[in-house]
């Protein structure tokens, strides 16, 4: 049925059908009126040899005159080559923020997995969809969304936490600009970008602690008189125990203790054979072990089953050690260390100590594993202190010369 569509037209028109606008101006243009009596207006072309319909609206919540222009305006699109109708059906099925977010939990967390971070990372998330709304589209959110996010966190207090949330929100929307597999279309354009880029970040003090001689005593004491009762007894105690006691003398990552095997320790005498998998650079390194770590791989080896997997397995079978804080918060409590102070801090306190030996910087930056010397250069005051030292014990006998209990010093060609 064709009819010149007027406002009172719409307005008493009850039988169910498609009544099609006179207007050539709007070519497609129509009224259906549904069995319910509810009323919709739409829009029909063709587009490669097929005819489609596209909804505009139900009325009274569109009028027909604004359901008109939007038709001329759908119609310029069709013109162009467009399909508004699978771009409206692409748009109510566009992935939404939950499902970003279960994107990176199944594609990215993973890789995660290695460094004991996916617990926390899964409450990041959480609190991601709290902020930027969970059920709204991801291709969205724009850059506003993420400010006003980091701003409210920071607001709240945790300024670092508010950056570490930034950060794990990028990565989430760096995600977006790819297709999945088995997709041919990525969930966000490329020129919307990644919404993250260009957020300001909050100022941060690193957060690193050199134990002192006395300290590491305690610590190692801490170690011995640790009995792992909270957390599985015995099979525990010695792996946990025995973990950071490796980390303390190789100055590594505790995953990369946690993770270690036999066979990266038997592979070469002498050494320890990290697998990419498992270093935060993606890459294998080998790392010369002494005689105190040898030995203390020697003891380890009589405390486990012959047939275990891992050096330091885990309380579940065949599983390797998942964390270290109940054994770190009774050496904290033990050696009288405070709560800021942090397993990680072992390892710069490792590298602390070659720097004061006279150690370069190469040589600490291989021993712990670093690809880029900038990682190493944080300690590159620490690697002047001996200089520094000797620099003071001279001056203060030349300047100490000729006068009463001064030591004179002999100068030979």
């Amino acid at each position: 049925m064709t009819e010149k569509l007027t406002s009172k037209f719409v307005e008493t028109v009850n039988a169910p059908g498609l009544v099609w606008d006179s207007d050539p101006r709007a070519r497609g243009f129509g009224l259906r009126t549904h069995e319910t009596g509810r009323k919709s207006f739409f829009i029909n072309y063709r587009l490669g040899g097929r005819e489609r319909r596209h909804t505009i609206g139900g009325y009274p919540t569109w009028s027909l005159e604004a359901a008109r222009q939007e038709a001329k305006r759908l119609r310029q699109l069709v013109d162009q080559g467009r399909d508004p109708a699978q771009e409206k059906r692409e748009r109510r099925e566009a992935p939404t923020v939950q499902d970003l977010i279960d994107r990176y939990i199944a594609d990215h967390l993973p890789k995660k997995a290695a460094n004991g971070r996916e617990k926390d990372e899964l409450k990041v998330l959480a609190e991601i969809g709290g902020h930027l709304d969970k059920n709204r589209k991801a291709a969205d959110v724009h850059f506003g969304d993420i400010e006003a996010m980091h701003r409210a966190i920071t607001e709240s207090g945790r300024p670092v936490r508010a950056n570490r949330i930034v950060a794990v929100a990028s990565k989430m929307f760096s995600l977006a600009l790819k297709p999945r597999a088995g997709e041919d279309k990525p969930w966000r354009d490329h020129a919307q970008g990644n919404p993250c880029k260009g957020i300001e970040r909050n100022p941060e003090t690193a957060k690193e602690h050199f134990f002192s001689p006395a300290e590491l005593a305690a610590v190692s004491d801490a170690l011995a008189a640790y009995d792992g009762s909270a957390t599985g007894g015995e099979a525990y105690r010695g792996s946990a125990a025995d973990c950071i006691r490796l980390i303390m003398l190789t100055g590594c990552r505790p995953s990369e203790a946690r993770l270690a095997t036999w066979d990266q320790f038997d592979a070469e005498p002498g050494f320890w054979k990290k697998p990419a998998a498992t270093t935060k650079q993606r890459k294998d390194h080998k790392l010369a072990i002494g005689a105190a770590v040898v030995e203390l791989i020697g003891r380890c080896r009589k405390r486990r089953k012959p047939d275990a997997h891992y050096v330091f397995p885990g309380q579940k079978p065949g599983e390797p050690l998942k964390q270290l804080w109940h054994c770190w918060h009774f050496v904290q409590n033990h050696a009288g260390l405070g709560r800021g102070a942090r397993i990680y801090d072992l390892r710069h306190t490792h590298a602390s100590i070659g720097a004061g030996a006279g150690l370069s910087l190469p040589i600490i930056g291989k021993l712990l594993g670093h690809t880029q010397s900038r990682t190493t250069q944080r300690y590159a005051h620490l690697a002047d202190d001996p200089v520094r030292e000797a620099a003071e014990r001279i001056g203060a006998v030349i300047s100490g010369a000729g006068k009463p209990g001064a030591k004179v010093i002999g100068i030979k060609d």
